[in-house]
């Protein structure tokens, strides 16, 4: 008779101690979620128990001390030793086991099983359990913290949810929250678009067909436009041109007419929090990156910051390229090329 106590108040004990843990595998707020979809089972049971809160805290803790004090009684009755090292057992079992780490597997089924009949009971003795757990939810130190305390463990606790097996929210979702949080960290001459690589317009040039053509080739949609022609290492910029300035266009006349003349400048070590700072404020979307000796060294575009918080290419209507700076990188280098055949053959000429 006394080893079917043992047995029965071991289950209980184990039970309650299971229940409890079902009831921390997920916080109440996703549990809600999942059981207002109305398709998994599970969890709408073990959400009737959870929705208790301190009161079911309070119930399966009395449960399981009560039973655990009953098993100390009985094998402290049989052999002192005994009563001690069932004691231990017990309390790593109520303390430290963790049958439950996921919403799965056999322990989360046997628990959404055992949910309803709790949530039963707990509907009948929540005048004192339900006291009980808000006296003893007032004894707690309030939490004064999430454990995020600076921007990085907002973006470790972005990078552990990408990972996570139950997450929901979308990768591009997770990787842009990460983008707008650590954008700032990076530097104005370390996403611009390098001088050598930046397609010149000279103020003068007349607008027509081939200009259309090569601007188009490009892969640009806004230029620097230039004083003259000359490919100098300081070039001296009057304006900003548009491609779409050139839709619906009939008339001919040089690139001066259409050409924005506002030309705004940035400073190569500032950081893109800066930058955008700098497009909202002047509402142009070209800025002309200078260094510390104020040389212009490239340009930096709007979408060029924006890329850095999505984490994706932004393509205008006007583009024709996925990677604008890697065709502007060879569009350059193939212009270098010609210039030093050209030369070459100058030179032969001239022998």
């Amino acid at each position: 008779m006394k080893i079917l106590e043992v047995l029965v108040l071991l289950v209980v004990f184990l039970t309650s101690a299971l229940l409890d843990r079902a009831y921390r595998t997920l916080p109440l707020k996703e549990l809600r979620r999942r059981a207002r979809t109305g398709r998994d089972k599970q969890a709408v049971a073990l959400y009737k128990m959870a929705a208790y809160g301190p009161a079911l805290e309070v119930f399966l803790w009395l449960v399981a001390i009560l039973s655990a004090a009953k098993l100390f009684l009985i094998f402290a009755d049989w052999k002192w030793w005994l009563g001690v090292v069932a004691g231990l057992i017990m309390a790593w079992l109520g303390l430290v086991w963790k049958p439950l780490t996921r919403p799965s597997g056999l322990g989360w089924r046997y628990a959404a099983m055992l949910a309803p009949a709790v949530a039963w009971l707990l509907a009948y003795l929540h005048p004192i359990t339900g006291r009980l757990g808000r006296w003893l939810k007032g004894l707690r130190p309030p939490s004064l913290h999430s454990d995020i305390y600076e921007r990085e463990d907002l973006v470790e606790l972005l990078h552990k949810q990408a990972g996570r097996q139950e997450n929901r929210i979308s990768q591009n979702e997770l990787r842009m929250a990460g983008g707008a949080l650590t954008f700032g960290d990076k530097f104005v001459g370390s996403i611009m678009t390098p001088l050598r690589a930046v397609k010149l317009v000279a103020a003068n040039e007349s607008i027509g067909p081939h200009l259309m053509d090569e601007l188009h080739a490009s892969g640009f949609s806004r230029f620097p436009v230039v004083k003259d022609t000359s490919r100098s290492s300081t070039p001296e910029i009057v304006g900003i041109f548009y491609l779409r300035n050139l839709v619906g266009h009939e008339g001919k006349g040089s690139v001066r007419d259409l050409m924005d003349n506002r030309i705004y400048f940035i400073n190569e070590a500032q950081d893109l929090r800066s930058a955008l700072g700098a497009f909202l404020k002047t509402q142009h979307h070209l800025l002309i990156v200078v260094n510390n000796f104020e040389e212009i060294v490239g340009v930096l575009s709007l979408e060029d910051v924006l890329e850095q918080i999505i984490g994706e290419k932004i393509v205008d209507e006007f583009d024709r390229y996925d990677d604008l700076r890697a065709v502007a990188g060879l569009e350059a280098a193939h212009a270098k090329r010609q210039h030093k055949t050209l030369s070459a053959k100058e030179s032969e000429v001239i022998e």
